[in-house]
Parts: C-alpha cells; structure tokens; sequence
C-alpha cells in the first residue's frame, strides 16, 4: 500500500489542542453518516458541502451549505475553493461520485489522504483491471469502449454474453448484460454509456469484502455474500446480502484476496474499501472490482448489527488520527451472530400503500418511498424504495428470513396506474 503522510494528531494526554476543522462533501442521509454527532465525540468543527436534496436533513448545522447541481455542475468546486484560506485538517468523502474530487482538492490544499493517482486507480475500471492484471490477479477479458465498433469487435472476439457498463459508473447504474443480437440492438437504440467498459460476463457467486485500513493495514475486514443477481432492480425484484460468519468456508480465503487486491493498488494508508469478486463454478476468483469507499445499500447497518462496528464512523475517526490498536482489529462477524440488507425497488405506477410492522428480525428500517408519488421503476441499486437490516445465525438463516421479508413486502405494497 501506498506511503502518505498521516493526519495529523489532534489529542494528546494533558495537551490542548485546536479542534481540528474538517471539510466534509456530503450526499448521504443524516441517519446514515451523523457527523456532527461524530464530530462532537472528536472535538472536531465541520464544514459540510451538501447537495441540495439532502440539505433539509443538516440544516441544523451553522456551517453546513446546500449545493445546486451537486454532481452536474462545479458549484462545488467553486466553494470548496473559496474556503481554501480556512486551516483544514482533512478533506472527507464517502460518496462514490466524490472520490476523485475530494482526491484533487486534497492535492490543492497540501491535505494528506487519497490523491488523485491512487482515486483514480479505484474509479477507472479499465485502469483498475490492468493494473490488476499486470499483477497477476484474474480479471474479467474486457476493453474499452470508445465507439460502438470497439463493443462489436469485442463480441466477435470473445461472443457472448458480455457485460456493459460506465468505466467511472457506481451503484450497477448503466450496467447491461448482452446476451445476444437483440439485448446489443437494444442497448445502441438507448446509447453507450459515456467511457463505457465491455467485459466476458462471469459465471459465479459474488462475494464481497469490506473493511477498513487504516495506517496501512487491514484493520477491520467483513465478507458476505449477495443472495441474488445485483442488477434485480431492473427487474423489480428484491437485492439482498449475508455476512459470512467467522470458521464458515471462503471467509479466510476472501480476506488474505482482499489483502492481496489492495496490495497491488496505491491503496490509501487511511480508506474503507469494498470490494466484489466472482468464484466460479470451477473455484477460480475473478475480480469484478473494488472501490476505496464504504459499500452501499445497507452495509455499514448490516456490519453494525452483527458486530457492533460501525464502519463510517470509525472511519471517519481513523481520518482525524484515531488509532485502531491491533488488539482491536475485526476479522468479520461471530459465529451464530450474522446480519444481513434487503433492498426493494420502485414498480411503476403511483405508489398507494406500504408495508407495516416487519418482522421481528428486521433491526432497522429505511423507507424512502413516499405514498401518492409516481415512480417510474429502479435505475440504480442504491436508489431503492424499502431498505431492511435483518439479523440470524448464519448467511443461510439470513437467506431464509430475505425470502420472509420479501412474502411480507410484497403483500403490503401495493401501486396505482
């Protein structure tokens, strides 16, 4: 892993010291990421730049400020730069679309952190997998697609299936699946993703890793499994996800992959990671990739459930130089005690009424879905209706009580129109 220099330390026994100033890019829920109620805990002051969606949620804070087009435009940027002046300790983000941008402003304040080289090794997915590759990892066949030739003579090459998405895209949005000449004349009548990447579909289970590095090592590390494709929203089915427990097979395996993935990128000294591979059906594992982030959807709420980690805040403390003693490093759930999300995602139609009183594994409940509105179906993963943290003793309890849930769900929703 990349060398960078180390936040700064803001506590010392007996020393005062000035509460460190943090800049924070934010387009998550309050409920998700309080950082002033993790701030507090640090003694550290906040300036949050905020979409203007979610700017109704920090309102309450005297330096939070709401920001139009956050992600269209260069709003952002604008302000971020007029407060250059301000004596900032740290640059925070935790949004996938925010990564490269908190990577350059880090760089134009001579902040330690992410820098654009090592961002950008974890956003480009063409760069990602050759660099990958170059290190003996197995990745997908894929290339680059500039110009629809370069995606027709990829399936000339390799057939298909094959796999289209954003080389910079997040959250599965944009993502197709060509499984002929009809799914490929589909896809041209809707129009290539910009910097799209073409890559051999894989045959297999996706596993995911999540953790926490900090000081250069891996502090904290939780493996889980999807229980279905991750591109149902499409379809209108459910997403859903189970932590593997500690002595369950592959945990041991996914952990020292993990490690070896972060080795062979400019993996910051201080990030969360999430990270997707395939097993195949012949026990190979393909890299799909990995983001110097948290994972979305319900993770950090599934990891918290079953542990008691919470992945963001720590993470966000390890930024403003708290330390995670060996002692207290995390090698994913315990035995008897996993967690689990769910996601549901909009029909199509006006939506009339939700579900009501979940079932009593169901330890954390997110709607989103407002009734009267109209939806028009699912187009990211992330942009789910219903969202559900579950808990039982194994991946395959959590499996079984998802298909519970789901029976529940489907029952109450239901849509107009």
């Amino acid at each position: 892993m990349e060398t960078e220099a180390q936040p700064r330390q803001h506590r010392a026994a007996g020393v005062a010291v000035a509460a460190p100033h943090v800049l924070v890019l934010v387009d998550s829920d309050h409920a998700d990421t309080p950082y002033d109620a993790w701030a507090a805990e640090l003694g550290a002051r906040l300036t949050l730049l905020v979409s203007a969606e979610k700017y109704p949620q920090y309102a309450h804070l005297p330096e939070a400020r709401p920001i139009t087009g956050y992600h269209g435009g260069s709003e952002l940027e604008r302000v971020a730069m007029e407060l250059a002046g301000e004596d900032f300790a740290a640059v925070i983000a935790r949004g996938e679309r925010d990564v490269l941008r908190a990577a350059r402003l880090r760089e134009l304040l001579g902040l330690p952190g992410q820098h654009w080289d090592s961002a950008l090794a974890f956003r480009d997915k063409v760069l990602m997998k050759t660099m990958l590759r170059e290190r003996g990892l197995e990745v997908p066949q894929f290339a680059p697609v500039r110009v629809a030739l370069d995606l027709f003579g990829f399936i000339r090459e390799h057939g298909y299936p094959v796999v289209v998405k954003p080389a910079l895209g997040s959250g599965s949005k944009g993502t197709s699946v060509l499984r002929d000449e009809a799914d490929l004349t589909a896809l041209l009548a809707d129009g290539l993703p910009e910097h799209a990447e073409v890559e051999r579909f894989v045959d297999g289970r996706m596993y995911v890793v999540d953790g926490l590095v900090t000081e250069g090592r891996l502090s904290a590390v939780f493996v889980s499994h999807y229980l279905n494709d991750c591109l149902t929203f499409h379809s209108g089915g459910y997403l859903g996800s189970a932590q593997l427990t500690r002595g369950e097979p592959m945990v041991d395996r996914l952990i020292e992959y993990a490690r070896t993935v972060l080795a062979a990128l400019p993996t910051p000294e201080c990030t969360t990671f999430h990270l997707e591979v395939f097993r195949t059906p012949d026990d190979r594992l393909v890299l799909c990739e990995v983001a110097s982030r948290t994972g979305g959807a319900r993770t950090t709420g599934a990891i918290r459930a079953c542990t008691g980690f919470d992945l963001d805040q720590r993470w966000f403390a390890a930024q403003l130089g708290e330390r995670i003693a060996p002692d207290e490093e995390l090698r994913g759930a315990a035995p008897g005690a996993s967690g689990g999300w769910v996601l549901f995602y909009p029909g199509r139609g006006r939506l009339a009424a939700l579900p009501k009183d979940p079932p009593s594994f169901v330890v954390e409940e997110r709607i989103k879905g407002t009734i009267g509105h109209r939806y028009h179906g699912g187009e990211k993963s992330g942009d789910y209706l219903g969202g559900y943290v579950i808990i039982g003793r194994d991946a395959d309890e959590i499996a079984a009580n998802a298909e519970e849930l789901a029976a529940w769900y489907a029952d109450g929703i239901s849509w107009e129109d």
